[in-house]
């Protein structure tokens, strides 16, 4: 009888957790927001649009730290692999785990109806890229968003449950850690216009480089002009927000972590101190709102 109820338990969790489904997320036991109490938690995976600074940054999750001893491992040269789900349940953390062949994207494809999470992309050309970035700052309170460097891109991410991100010969994090967040904002057509944040403490294994990273400035659109392009270190993409945007796409028209904007594909090996060239950008803290205005789409 126990057995049976806790069985029935755990299904009445899971169909909630379908129920839901519509957003992603890293997750991982070093991130921030793991709202650990509960086993069926979608809340890291909330969008963010028209939130002011204070509200965004971070994911709004500062103050859930990780465990002191959880830090993710970036091993310089090589790579890391992290779970991206809708919900804690489908991941390792959670009452369900993740489902079978991980790092297959789904055949045929399903968007939706996967079991995992929604990429938001009707068609599977329409994945618009993830990046990750970090910041070498220990203390989180430290980080401001103009100190991410994005240094690993996946073009067609997120469309596995378990993905593989290349790891440039970073150098080492100050006192065994850095603070790193995943990031993606997708395509258009794919929905509302927003953008995700996963923030988690991270470290570079097996660092030998000397070489530091370089300060990043925002990318700059240049599939039509490639001398526009910003050649080295780039900052994460900031967009739709009340503050801090350093992206000021009109609604409709989401930036994506792509050749587009010189993000390539994999490890971002031109990222370290050597000065930047073409185009340039400076972050300001208002939004520039599109005369197109936002209205959603497919949610």
């Amino acid at each position: 009888m126990v057995v049976a109820r806790s069985a029935a338990v755990v299904t009445i969790l899971l169909a909630q957790c379908w129920s839901l489904q519509a957003h992603l997320a890293v997750w991982t036991k070093a991130m921030y927001g793991q709202d650990r109490p509960n086993i069926n938690s979608n809340m890291a995976v909330q969008p963010l649009r028209d939130y002011t600074l204070k509200e965004w940054w971070w994911h709004g999750a500062m103050d859930d730290k990780p465990d002191a001893h959880e830090v993710f491992k970036l091993p310089a040269g090589g790579s890391a692999s992290m779970e991206i789900a809708d919900n804690k349940a489908f991941t390792s953390m959670g009452a369900h785990g993740m489902y079978p062949n991980p790092r297959k994207a789904p055949v045929p494809w399903n968007n939706t109806d996967n079991g995992w999470g929604n990429m938001h992309a009707v068609h599977r050309q329409d994945v618009a890229g993830c990046a990750l970035g970090i910041a070498y700052k220990d203390k989180p309170e430290d980080v401001k968003p103009e100190d991410f460097a994005i240094f690993s891109v996946v073009h067609d991410c997120p469309a596995r449950q378990l993905q593989s991100f290349e790891i440039p010969d970073l150098p080492k994090c100050p006192n065994g850690r850095c603070q790193c967040s995943w990031f993606w904002i997708h395509k258009s057509i794919g929905g509302t216009d927003q953008m995700y944040m996963t923030p988690f403490v991270c470290n570079v294994t097996n660092a030998k480089s000397t070489k530091k990273v370089g300060k990043a400035i925002p990318p700059v659109k240049c599939d039509t002009d490639p001398s526009k392009c910003v050649v080295g270190a780039k900052q994460p993409m900031y967009w739709m927000q009340k503050e801090g945007n350093n992206m000021f796409e009109p609604g409709h028209y989401a930036p994506t972590y792509s050749n587009a904007y010189n993000y390539k594909d994999g490890a971002q090996k031109d990222i370290f101190e050597n000065g930047h060239a073409a185009g340039k950008k400076s972050t300001t803290k208002t939004k520039k709102k599109s005369k197109r205005g936002y209205k959603n789409r497919l949610d």
